[in-house]
């Protein structure tokens, strides 16, 4: 699952605990178990997006479709759906950083001294260096490093983290990092400063460890494109740059933390040169698509369909909730090897039912999940089957850790016939339902609710080990996701017999509250961004009702390309626009709405 803390900040408690139903004995644990224990199992490497594991995976899926007597349904007579995504970066034999003093050249070196991990528009570029402090700008604590610092076509010199990083009477967290201490808000920061480019420095005083300083695996396997050229530099280099002026970078840090106040100023005579030569690797995932027809003449062309995302993260990378741990397999035994299972179970279950089958079944095991809901924005829109014959799209993801008979659904506002269909089926196995109303999220069914589909979310919820190497396959509540699988199955059997097809809602959405804690996401805009969508700007793949983008006249397919008077080039650059703009202020967006510029005045809220 991407982001599982914005979905655990939308649940509304619905409905009250049934009484104890006994399970239909249709799933086994045991036999649900073995799928997720092959899934997550060292083996398959944590089946990362573009890895010959995740491949694996999907022939091992499309084997146990093929085995339950599934046909394929990719349309091209196989159970493969490619497409192509990008999956992360190499770095070229190309970099380069050459630093000056007083004139004197001297060459970094590679993984030794400095690694990239942002990309800008230039690809060869060099300046004076100015050292920042921490390279952060904060008005809501009244900081700023760059406060009567003039960083044009200069190259900042900062310190990774915040003042105060462990100290709790810091006017910062103290305790957790805020979203300044973070390399990408700086980088960005530092653009809007019209910056050529920023090195980040580990912060000694917090981080004695020098050996620390470029120890990252994901750095330079995952170089994001940032509009400025970033890079993370040992405190050797750091020290060189700012000692040519007989300063002292652990000195440096302790007076801006003793006194939480800037200490920032040019080097004049210090030149930095930056080659860069890094490209983004793009590579072919596929989702492995399976069917079972309908029989009815009036309604098999109608289907109703499950899904589930089978990647994960593999070694971790950015995604990782432990990134000291990153290069470590990261199993993903709940997410979603869990959901992925189900789907398995469920197919054959259906194939096997002796009832009649009106509407036709599909299942859909999604790759590059993970990486922005990519495999179902890619088969919503080249699925080969008009999308207004799905009756209703019922994602799985992480349902392998149930406590307590409880259930997490979203999506129950979609249709008016979820509420009552999802209560009866509850109530037949025991469980209690918490719910949203929501079609948004952070799985796959969005993809289908952007589609006017009507959509259910299964989520046994949120847990210690998510997107850490320790979600493996003991810690699964087997017996947990068979009640969750004999829900889906009565709701699935419930649907392809209907008479009329559900009718589909647009949910009219509350503003949700931040998660986290802090700045949190910033300021409530409510539009919904276009993950998969390679373009300069932000493309909105659906603008939430009531929110302040509707009221502005935003839609969705608008490209954002300014916010307030600033160049927005990525979601990033958006993000960090909310971030430091406060609710009840008017800001200018310009978006492109069919090619032309068109410009509204946005008045951002506050999250409830």
């Amino acid at each position: 699952m991407r982001n599982a803390t914005r979905w655990a900040a939308l649940l509304l408690c619905a409905g009250a605990a049934a009484a104890a139903f006994p399970a239909s004995g249709r799933f086994n644990p045991q036999a649900y178990l073995q799928h997720v224990k092959y899934l997550a199992g060292d083996e398959l490497g944590g089946r990362g997006n573009g890895t010959p594991e995740l491949d694996k995976a999907a022939e091992y899926i499309a084997s146990k479709f093929r085995a339950g007597g599934l046909l394929p349904g990719a349309g091209d007579g196989t159970h493969f759906q490619a497409f192509a995504l990008n999956t992360g970066s190499e770095l070229g034999p190309g970099n380069k950083l050459t630093f000056r003093i007083n004139g004197q050249a001297s060459q970094a070196v590679v993984r030794e001294d400095f690694i990239p991990i942002g990309m800008g528009d230039k690809m060869v570029l060099e300046g004076e260096v100015v050292f920042a402090g921490y390279g952060i700008t904060a008005q809501e604590y009244g900081y700023d490093d760059y406060k009567g610092v003039d960083l044009t076509d200069k190259i900042a010199l900062v310190l990774a983290h915040e003042p105060g990083e462990n100290d709790r009477s810091s006017p910062f967290d103290g305790a957790a990092m805020t979203m300044h201490g973070e390399d990408n808000t700086k980088a960005i920061n530092a653009k809007y400063r019209q910056a050529r480019a920023i090195l980040i420095a580990q912060d000694p005083a917090n981080h004695p460890d020098a050996d620390q300083d470029l120890a990252n695996p994901a750095w330079g396997t995952q170089v994001d494109e940032l509009g400025i050229a970033a890079f993370r530099i040992s405190r050797r280099l750091a020290q060189k740059l700012v000692g040519a002026h007989g300063h002292d970078f652990l000195g440096l840090q302790k007076q801006i933390d003793d006194k939480m106040a800037p200490r920032s100023f040019p080097l004049p005579g210090v030149r930095v040169r930056i080659d860069l030569d890094v490209k983004q690797v793009r590579r072919e995932v596929r989702n492995v698509v399976a069917m079972l027809p309908g029989t009815d003449a009036h309604v098999k062309d109608e289907a109703v369909v499950l899904g589930a995302h089978y990647d994960h993260l593999g070694r971790g990378g950015r995604s990782s909730m432990e990134p000291s741990l990153i290069g470590q397999i990261h199993n993903g035994a709940d997410d979603n090897a869990s959901g992925t299972a189900g789907l398995l179970e469920l197919a054959a279950a259906l194939a096997r039912d002796p009832a009649p089958r009106k509407r036709s079944y599909v299942f859909i095991a999604f790759a590059g999940e993970e990486l922005g809901l990519n495999g179902s924005s890619h088969w919503t829109g080249h699925s080969g089957r008009p999308l207004d014959k799905i009756v209703a799209m019922i994602n799985m993801d992480m349902i392998g850790r149930m406590g307590n008979d409880q259930v997490l659904i979203g999506g129950l506002g979609t249709s008016p016939l979820f509420p009552k269909l999802v209560g009866s089926a509850a109530a037949a196995v025991g469980l209690t339902v918490k719910s949203s109303p929501s079609g948004y999220g952070s799985s796959d069914h969005q993809s289908f609710y952007l589609k006017d589909i009507p959509v259910l979310f299964f989520f046994s919820g949120l847990h210690a080990d998510y997107h850490r190497p320790s979600d493996d396959w003991d810690k699964i509540n087997a017996e947990g996701a068979t009640k969750i699988l004999d829900m889906v199955y009565s709701i699935a059997t419930e649907l392809n017999g209907l008479g009329t097809r559900p009718q589909f809602t647009k949910v009219n959405e509350p503003t949700q509250p931040p998660v986290g804690g802090g700045s949190g996401y910033g300021a409530y805009f409510g539009s919904v961004p276009d993950m998969t969508d390679e373009v300069s700007g932000v493309r909105f793949s659906d603008v939430r009702p009531n929110s302040p983008a509707a009221k502005a006249g935003l839609q969705g397919q608008d490209v954002l390309v300014r916010f307030a008077g600033k160049e927005i080039k990525n979601l990033q650059d958006f993000t960090y626009m909310l971030r430091t703009h406060k609710p009840g202020e008017t800001v200018e967006i310009v978006v492109l709405r069919d090619g032309k510029p068109l410009t509204v005045q946005v008045t951002l809220e506050s999250r409830r």
